[in-house]
């Protein structure tokens, strides 16, 4: 009688443990396929385990930094496998969120944009900094089953050489001699966080919030800027006349069937139309009264 008892007692315990295990296997595999094609678990493990060396740094003042790592750090949003360029730093605060920084350079070649998941970064000295990208990343459309970030073979080189010339003043000059194809364009990111940096100023003076603005807006003022919340703090980005650039931000989630992602970035980004061997210009970090 009491054998009789026990037996379903025994038989639910084990349909839940059968229950537990199932569920379990299924997310150890869904896991696995989302690093499979956006690895984000990978990264930070392997940060843990494998130590990087720490970044070139360049002082603009003692509260304002810029850094320049040589892999893909920092690890944050569906652009985390990429190369960044300058990481602005304040008070200690890295202010890039999902940004792609200052002066990295993304080639379209064919249909795709192509980015950089590898490079080498030299210090020339406290005022310069050297990063030679290399353009071996295809950058896709989502899609199911697909790899947005495809490794292609690599289109060669672009170098950038970051100087400081000013306390609040860096000068960014990008070298496309070492690319091996004939590529369509070029665009030159210039990008922190948007929660840091949620006011755009354009070269008259007037602002208006990033929310307004758009993403992605085609312009051709000769300089713009992004201020922080308290406008005490600024970055703007100067070029020549006539020269196009895209002034955006995005602050939202994005969602494809791998993951959500959480897009933060405040930018001006500027377009190489023609086909160029170098390209300067220059980009300022002030403090405001």
């Amino acid at each position: 009688m009491n054998g009789d008892v026990k037996r379903p007692a025994q038989d639910k315990r084990r349909c839940r443990r059968l229950t537990v295990a199932v569920v379990g296997i299924l997310v150890v595999l869904l896991l696995a396929v989302r690093e499979h094609f956006d690895p984000f678990l990978i990264l930070f493990i392997d940060d843990i385990v494998n130590p990087k060396p720490p970044p070139a740094t360049l002082a603009l003042t003692d509260e304002l930094t810029l850094l320049l790592y040589s892999d893909t750090r920092p690890h944050i949003g569906k652009i985390d496998l990429l190369q960044k360029g300058l990481v602005l730093v304040n008070r200690g605060k890295r202010l890039i969120e999902e940004g792609y920084g200052f002066g990295l350079p993304i080639i379209k070649y064919g249909d795709l944009p192509h980015n950089s998941r590898h490079a080498e970064v030299v210090q020339i000295d406290e005022y310069t900094l050297v990063k030679r990208y290399t353009i071996d990343t295809a950058d896709r459309w989502s899609r199911f089953l697909q790899v947005k970030y495809k490794a292609v073979e690599p289109l060669g080189t672009v170098v950038c050489t970051y100087t400081v010339t000013l306390p609040d003043t860096i000068s960014v000059t990008v070298d496309f001699t070492g690319l091996s194809v004939a590529w369509d364009k070029a665009y030159l990111m210039n990008e922190q966080g948007a929660r840091s940096f949620p006011i755009y100023e354009n070269s008259a003076g007037e602002r208006q919030h990033g929310d307004a603005l758009g993403i992605w807006h085609p312009e051709d003022d000769v300089w713009g800027c992004w201020l922080t919340g308290d406008e005490t703090l600024r970055f703007c980005v100067e070029t020549e006349p006539g020269r196009r650039r895209f002034v955006g931000r995005e602050r939202y989630n994005q969602y494809n069937w791998v993951a959500i992602y959480t897009l933060s970035w405040s930018g001006i980004d500027i377009e190489i139309d023609e086909p160029v061997t170098h390209y300067t210009y220059t980009i300022r970090v002030q403090r405001l009264p």
